[in-house]
């Protein structure tokens, strides 16, 4: 079986990537239903589980976006919300958070949700927006930059044309002579704000801020590579109405709330660890790039820098041999903290969807892990902080992690629903056609989970309480912003997305 297909159906129990980190999302609902008691109200019960006027909430604000095009969207989405609850109650039935890739999974979400506590209380409440860092920002989104570059792979090349610039030729003469069959002009040119150009390229901007309109910069060199720009124009805009306004001073807001959380952030991590006076132990990491490089290098590779040979010697330097089962080896040492070789790769096991390695040389791989190393320290670091403050125990948690522990249950018994469907039926297996193989996976998947459903309905009883589901205010299209600002922080402990929610496959599976 082709490895998409397979990635395929793993992606069934890690769901989808939404890296995203609910800052002072638990307001939201405050802010669409009040104060009143409401929210612990019970909407729905499926068997022994209850949804809440709360989690329907949050699972229907960050829904997929087809359901909220219907009529009736809030009606539809608690029936799909309803049949995953069925088919998590067939996974309880099977037993599936015994599982250890499954506990692994929830166990990470929910340390995620304790870090989020933690960073909430000791960084995001300390923030105060700076006004003078708004104005500074809502400026530069007003001011319009229009560039051209000259290109050359080579220095003799770039020469050529600041020699040709410098003797009274014409830089847009010299911009035509570049362009043909293969070169347009939008690929030697650019318009943009002040604000993009300085958040994504820097150094570039440095470089616009000494030039006046109309002049062109000495020749530069970046990666290889040579340029000469010219600032062809420069203007400011002019806000013309209270509408726009309010748009550019929110965005200029999320923006300088966004750079300082960042920054403060990364201050209280960065003081973390190094309190801890890490390291990450040789001879560990000596066997752990070779135990990665045998999965995720080519063979040529992993052969070609020889990788293999390191095994026999990290063993020895760790008193082991080949065959043995190496248990509690010693991957990273603090001070008062120690990370094994296993809960490294427990830890990229339930992220490496999402993980891309450097493969250009031995060296950009090593790197590439080291960092991966630091990264998988951080995090336990942030959980063991979390943990032993207490925000394990927060009720916003605990409640949090219901929800989660019925969805990871119900993406699990999907997933085995999946695997079962391969085990029977060799069309399936042997299909050459990755496309193929997909659509009848979905078809006979999607079979499965109806009948599963059915028989989770058989028994377990269905109660709604429409006097509760009635009265729960959702946004519309129209307050989506209001849903950007809560997912607005970004380097959770794991990618998810904000709250649990319907798949958005719902819109395939009638």
């Amino acid at each position: 079986m082709n490895t998409d297909f397979r990635n395929r159906i793993y992606l069934l129990l890690i769901f989808f990537l939404v890296s995203s980190f609910a800052v002072n999302s638990q307001e939201l609902y405050k802010k669409y239903n009040g104060d009143d008691d409401l929210h612990d109200k019970i909407v729905a019960e499926v068997g022994p589980l209850k949804i809440t006027a709360e989690e329907f909430f949050y699972s229907y604000e960050f829904g997929p976006a087809f359901i909220k095009k219907e009529n009736g969207s809030k009606q539809k989405h608690l029936k799909y919300l309803v049949n995953e609850k069925l088919i998590a109650l067939a996974g309880y039935d099977e037993e599936l958070l015994n599982d250890e890739k499954v506990s692994s999974v929830l166990s990470d979400f929910v340390a995620d949700l304790a870090t989020e506590e933690m960073y909430k209380e000791k960084i995001l409440s300390k923030i105060k927006i700076d006004e003078a860092a708004v104005d500074t920002i809502l400026e530069s989104k007003l001011v319009e930059i229009e560039l051209k570059w000259l290109f050359s792979n080579d220095m003799a090349g770039i020469k050529k044309f600041y020699s040709d610039l410098q003797t009274g030729a014409s830089f847009d003469s010299l911009f035509d002579m570049q362009l043909n069959d293969s070169v347009f002009s939008d690929m030697r040119s650019m318009k943009t704000t002040a604000y993009s150009l300085r958040k994504n390229n820097s150094l570039l901007m440095q470089i616009i801020d000494t030039l006046k309109a109309g002049n062109y910069s000495a020749p530069i060199h970046v990666n290889n590579e040579w340029y000469i720009i010219k600032l062809s124009n420069l203007t400011k805009s002019m806000i013309t109405n209270q509408t726009e306004f309010d748009k550019l001073n929110y965005e200029a807001e999320q923006a300088v709330l966004k750079s300082s959380m960042d920054t403060a952030s990364d201050q209280y991590i960065d003081s973390l660890m190094r309190s801890e006076y890490l390291i990450i132990k040789k001879d560990a990491f000596e066997l752990l790039r070779a135990y990665m490089g045998k999965y995720v290098l080519e063979k040529s590779l992993f052969e070609k820098w020889e990788l293999e040979d390191n095994i026999d010697s990290a063993l020895s330097n760790l008193g082991l041999a080949r065959g043995e089962k190496y248990p509690g080896i010693k991957l990273v040492n603090g001070t008062n903290v120690s990370y094994d070789f296993d809960q490294f790769i427990n830890w990229y096991r339930n992220r490496n969807l999402y993980i891309k390695f450097n493969k250009n040389n031995l060296g950009a791989f090593t790197k590439s892990l080291e960092n991966l190393v630091w990264r998988f320290t951080r995090d336990k670091l942030l959980t063991g902080q979390a943990s032993g403050e207490g925000f394990f125990n927060r009720e916003w948690v605990k409640t949090q992690s219901k929800w989660w522990r019925d969805k990871i249950v119900y993406s699990a018994m999907k997933n085995k629903l999946a695997e079962s469907i391969l085990l029977e039926n060799d069309e399936i297996k042997t299909a050459d056609d990755s496309n193929t193989a997909n659509e009848m996976l979905a078809f006979e998947l999607i079979k499965k989970m109806h009948r599963t459903i059915e028989m989770s309905k058989q028994k377990n009883k269905i109660k709604i309480n429409d006097d509760v589901f009635d009265k729960i205010n959702v946004t519309t299209g129209s307050d989506l912003r209001e849903v950007d600002l809560y997912t607005a922080k970004t380097g959770g402990l794991i990618p998810r997305p904000p709250y649990p929610t319907i798949d958005n496959e719902w819109a395939n599976w009638e």
